[in-house]
C-alpha cells in the first residue's frame, strides 16, 4: 500500500523489497508454467537492451 504521504524514494525502496522477496520466493520454487520460467541472467540482459523491443517483418535476406 502507497500513502500519499510517502516520497518517491520510499516508494522505489518498497518497490525494490517486494521484488527482492518475490525473486527469494521464486528461486525457492518449481515453476511448472513454462512461461513462468525465469530466464539466464545473459538472456535478461539481452531482453532488457535494445533489441528487446526490436522487432522483423518479412524474410531474411529482402
Amino acid at each position: 500500500m502507497v500513502l500519499e504521504s510517502e516520497s518517491a524514494e520510499q516508494i522505489y525502496s518498497k518497490i525494490r523489497g517486494l521484488i527482492r522477496e518475490h525473486h527469494k520466493w521464486f528461486n525457492a520454487s518449481i515453476p511448472l508454467i513454462a512461461s513462468e520460467n525465469v530466464p539466464s541472467p545473459s538472456i535478461r540482459a539481452a531482453v532488457a537492451s535494445d533489441f528487446g523491443n526490436r522487432y522483423a517483418e518479412g524474410w531474411p535476406g529482402e
